[in-house]
């Protein structure tokens, strides 16, 4: 998806998109008389049919559950990396991937470039848990330098978190 594809939506695109981000599941009828308080005159069938023709341009890829944290957790820690310069220095990255998805409590793996090679966020499951540590300790040969740091996620987007899989 462009940035001019965004940039092109009109203001009734955008309100149908912010209605469906905050609770996909809204009615096309909600949306509707949403729409026409705020000056739009639009009906139910049109905002299906806008609708339908986001989802074929893949401007809206899709719906997902947000899920409650069930599990009461709210701790998560980023690992930071930087990589000894190797010549398998991509397939050691794969390697520390591989075994960071493994892992039920990780959130993100990503390459980045500076610095620091690779982030790793994952959520703490309990105080005695050292996950973190545990993935550097098996990858120390391959590190020069880490950070493990305690984070605080307050909100995500999960919509554009989603883009992140695309």
């Amino acid at each position: 998806m462009s940035e001019d594809a965004w940039s092109n939506l009109d203001k009734v695109d955008q309100k149908i998109i912010e209605i469906l981000n905050n609770n996909a599941r809204t009615p096309s009828k909600e949306i509707a008389s949403e729409l026409v308080k705020s000056g739009h005159d639009v009906s139910d069938r049109t905002i299906r049919k806008r609708i339908e023709r986001l989802e074929k341009s893949g401007i809206i890829k899709g719906y997902k559950a947000v899920l409650t944290d069930v599990s009461g957790i709210n701790k998560y820690q980023a690992i930071l990396m930087k990589l000894k310069p190797s010549k398998s220095f991509e397939a050691v990255k794969d390697s520390i991937k591989e075994f960071i998805v493994k892992l039920d409590n990780y959130l993100i793996v990503a390459n980045m470039s500076g610095e620091w090679n690779m982030l790793v966020i994952i959520q703490i499951d309990s105080e005695k848990s050292n996950t973190s540590q545990k993935i550097v300790e098996k990858f120390s040969e391959e590190l020069v330098d880490y950070r493990i740091n305690e984070i605080d996620i307050k909100d995500a987007n999960i919509l554009n978190m989603s883009l992140l899989l695309l």
